[in-house]
């Protein structure tokens, strides 16, 4: 299932009440893991106009109802189950569902697994200072994203990251994820892996049907759906997933 969850009237409602934080933050997150009080985060790959973040969250515990003004935003549940909330809907995740949300649209997310829930985030484009937080199970409500206190170098085993950009494959949390540039229809049918992937997130370039624009930077969208015949693209750089 993937879910698309536009900006609404409540969403605009509560922005007009929030001041928005403006200043960027100046950090370099290729090797740093972000402790939450829900568990923690860290870059797993990036371009210059989409990031991909690992989220870990423990048991119960939840994200902040909280929106990005600026930026579009996707969540794909890669182990465990959420349930996922925004101001007018809440449903519940099972791995490979994904939920690509419009920007200033308010959500939270709360894990269901005793294990704990595996999540990879999109944002496009990167901005990790665009943040207001509405309501928090931890204190954080009005404030900003993590301070330094919260930050920690990532040793090398602790976590993995695509720093290869033209093609990478990894088992990761379950699944197998998988970083690839595709040059056109041709060359996405001869890459074996996309064969068998179920999901991919659009990282560069765009893909349209019918020279319509159908999906752009920071969607995701069901590997199969990009096999149509009508489905054209060129220079797209995919991250995909797959059951192991």
């Amino acid at each position: 299932m993937i879910k698309r969850v536009s900006f609404s009237g409540l969403d605009r409602q509560f922005i007009a009440l929030k001041s928005i934080e403006t200043n960027p933050i100046r950090a370099d997150f290729s090797k740093i893991i972000v402790n939450k009080p829900w568990g923690y985060e860290y870059l797993l790959t990036s371009t210059p106009l989409v990031e991909v973040w690992h989220l870990s969250l423990d048991y119960l515990k939840s994200t902040s109802v909280h929106c990005h003004p600026n930026k579009k935003t996707a969540l794909i549940v890669l182990d465990g189950k959420a349930q996922f909330s925004s101001l007018n809907e809440s449903i519940e995740l099972s791995p490979l569902d994904a939920v690509v949300m419009d920007s200033g649209v308010f959500h939270s997310t709360q894990s269901l697994s005793k294990k704990g829930l595996k999540l990879l985030e999109i944002e496009t484009p990167p901005m990790k200072h665009d943040l207001i937080r509405m309501k928090d199970n931890y204190g954080r409500a009005g404030k900003g994203y993590e301070g330094i206190k919260e930050m920690q170098l990532a040793k090398n085993n602790t976590y993995i990251n695509f720093d290869d950009k033209t093609h990478a494959r990894k088992k990761f949390c379950g699944k197998e994820v998988c970083f690839s540039f595709v040059e056109d229809k041709k060359d996405f049918s001869k890459k074996t892996f996309l064969k068998k992937s179920e999901l991919s997130v659009i990282l560069s370039g765009f893909i349209r049907s019918n020279n319509k624009l159908l999906y752009k930077l920071g969607d995701v969208v069901s590997t199969k759906e990009l096999r149509r015949p009508e489905i054209k693209f060129k220079n797209v750089s995919l991250l995909s997933i797959s059951k192991q």
